[in-house]
């Protein structure tokens, strides 16, 4: 290395010391110019106007020089002395400082665009509001370094020492901070703004054993962070908020280690955490509400109080040898599991098994069970092998009713198109009811109208009294079925107990069954369809309270079904799946020949 002495360059100047390099043939020329304006800006003149002259100034001692305001623009400074050097508000862009020790250097406000500082030395500079766009800082040594308000956007700093370094505002948008050690204290020892993430490439860097647990992730834009080559072994992550990143549920966490992190308290409701690697984590008190860990890897993980309101999990999910105490299926540590004490061994595991094989459908203001099994009967025409398990009643007049389910299903696609189902039913059935009521409406109003009509034509009371008793001596006709005319005759004990059994035994078939007269009643003219579906609704809330409804009335009910079918053209169908519903309910329903027909229409 040529050594120059700090005085040497003071002595000299920028202009005397590059015209002992042989660098400048135009020495004289700025000599002059620099009387008159200063050397710095005689040599940034230069500059400007030879930019394409290359000058070499590598390995040259600088240590100490005052270059502040210098346009030193695209000059080989590799491996040259720097150390406690003046450069702010440096002109560095292109420039090559690779290798070169800027220890304690000033470049406070430089402009370091495209610079080259590959394995310099910057440990203690001050490098605040100064400007490394697109610059290499690979394996740079950064450690106790001011970079507040620095910009390294679009920067390689992959491998760098940031040890003590103060990040405080420093723009890191697009920068590599790939192979970066920011473990133990070291990222909570800089000082460091969070700021925006967006773009951020931390491939390899080393987050174990550190505290982020004071990041805002309201702030945080993780659209374009791949998280899963992050090493976040054994991170403090207590307490954060992850539901308020919106872009975390949509994110493919598949194999993000998260072993030995320290979540407690953590909200990861909704966050979707399929295939996360969580063994040996602290998960106390974590929220998993509706949160995807399918096939995610809870191996001995603390799970004590944690909330797994409709979480989703499968078979794949691994909660071996999982240290849990108690758990809350509900928000707001609602609906403790075990309600009291805390788990025996295995219960918990036992617990997780019951919730891969069923789906909880919650009715919180009550059910119309018309509109349930309706709806249920479609569910189960696009999903084999679901069964109703049970049906519970909650405070209030919610009903809780749990499906059987295979234990590879989609739980929440299920849950979702039941609840669609569902809606659908009951607006199918609200719009039923007002078209009845308005069918309705029309008749009083006729009546009303017919009325009136009678007040006016009979106002002798003797001929209102002839002509109501000459309506009693007309003739009584019988409704004769085209097809056949059914009667029912009621048979059998009554046992109310062999009557529930029945429907018991046969509630799937029935309420199958009910739906498709349903269906067909619809298609019956207005008179008749009004009737069938009345009559329907009060054979369903027979089989819903057989222990209130009185068996007589479903007969009575089934048997004027056949009576209307018998009044439509084409109900084959549907007289013989109402004679199958008595025949399951034990009712017996004989059928007879016609024997008269309807009186003429006049």
């Amino acid at each position: 290395m040529q050594e120059w002495r700090r005085e040497t360059v003071a002595e000299y100047g920028l202009l005397n010391l590059l015209e002992e390099f042989g660098a400048l043939e135009e020495v004289d020329v700025l000599k002059e110019f620099s009387v008159l304006e200063g050397e710095v800006k005689a040599w940034n003149l230069w500059r400007e106007i030879e930019f394409n002259v290359e000058v070499d100034l590598s390995g040259v001692d600088f240590s100490g020089a005052n270059f502040s305001g210098v346009n030193l623009s695209s000059i080989n400074l590799s491996n040259a002395n720097l150390s406690g050097a003046d450069l702010s508000s440096a002109n560095l862009t292109d420039a090559n400082l690779s290798g070169a020790d800027l220890s304690g250097i000033n470049l406070n406000r430089a402009d370091l665009t495209g610079a080259t500082l590959s394995g310099a030395n910057l440990s203690g500079a001050d490098l605040n509001r100064a400007d490394f766009y697109n610059s290499d800082l690979s394996g740079a040594d950064l450690s106790d370094t001011n970079l507040s308000q620095a910009s390294f956007a679009n920067a390689n700093l992959s491998g760098a020492n940031l040890d003590d370094a103060n990040l405080d505002d420093a723009d890191l948008s697009d920068a590599n901070l790939s192979e970066i050690d920011l473990s133990g204290e070291k990222l909570n020892n800089m000082g460091f703004s969070i700021g925006n993430l967006a773009s951020i490439k931390l491939r390899g860097v080393n987050l174990s054993r550190i505290d982020l647990s004071w990041i805002d992730f309201n702030e945080v834009n993780f659209r374009e962070i791949d998280l899963s080559l992050i090493d976040f072994r054994g991170v403090n992550l207590s307490g954060i908020d992850f539901n308020k990143a919106e872009e975390l549920k949509n994110l493919d966490l598949k194999f993000l280690d998260l072993s030995d992190a320290d979540l407690h308290d953590a909200n990861l409701s909704g966050v979707n955490l399929n295939g996360v690697n969580f063994s040996n984590a602290n998960l106390s008190a974590v929220d998993f509400t509706e949160a995807q860990v399918l096939a995610t890897n809870f191996t001995g993980a603390i799970m004590t109080g944690a909330c797994l309101e409709d979480w989703n999990i499968n078979s794949e999910t691994n909660l071996h040898d999982a240290i849990c105490e108690y758990v809350y299926l509900k928000r707001n540590q609602q609906e403790r599991r075990p309600s009291s004490g805390v788990f025996k061994p295995g219960e918990f595991t036992a617990l997780l098994q019951k919730a891969l094989t069923t789906v909880d459908l919650i009715f919180a203001d009550g059910i119309d069970w018309q509109a349930f099994f309706q709806a249920f009967q479609e569910l189960r025409s696009q999903y084999d092998d679901l069964s109703i398990q049970a049906i519970e009643k909650k405070s209030g007049g919610a009903f809780v009713v749990r499906l059987e389910v295979p234990p590879e299903a989609d739980k929440a696609a299920i849950e979702s198109y039941a609840k669609e189902l569902y809606e659908m039913r009951l607006q199918l059935q609200e719009q039923r009811y007002r078209a009845e009521l308005q069918a309705k409406d029309g008749q009083i109003s006729l009546y009303q109208e017919q009325l009136e009509f009678h007040r006016q034509s009979n106002t002798n009371l003797m001929e209102i009294v002839k002509a109501m008793a000459e309506k009693e001596n007309q003739p009584t006709y019988q409704t004769t079925i085209h097809a056949q005319t059914i009667a029912a005759t009621h048979t059998g004990s009554g046992d109310i107990t062999n009557f529930t059994q029945n429907i018991n035994s046969n509630i799937d078939d029935i309420t199958k069954l009910i739906t498709s007269l349903r269906d067909t009643a619809q298609t019956f003219p207005e008179a008749q369809r009004g009737e069938a579906l009345e009559h329907l609704g009060d054979v369903e809330e027979g089989i819903r309270q057989p222990d209130k409804v009185k068996p007589h009335r479903i007969k009575a009910a089934l048997a004027a079904l056949l009576t209307i079918a018998g009044m439509v053209a084409a109900t084959t169908d549907f007289s013989n799946n109402v004679l199958e519903i008595g025949d399951k309910l034990g009712i017996e329903l004989v059928q007879t020949q016609p024997n008269q027909q309807l009186p003429p229409s006049k």
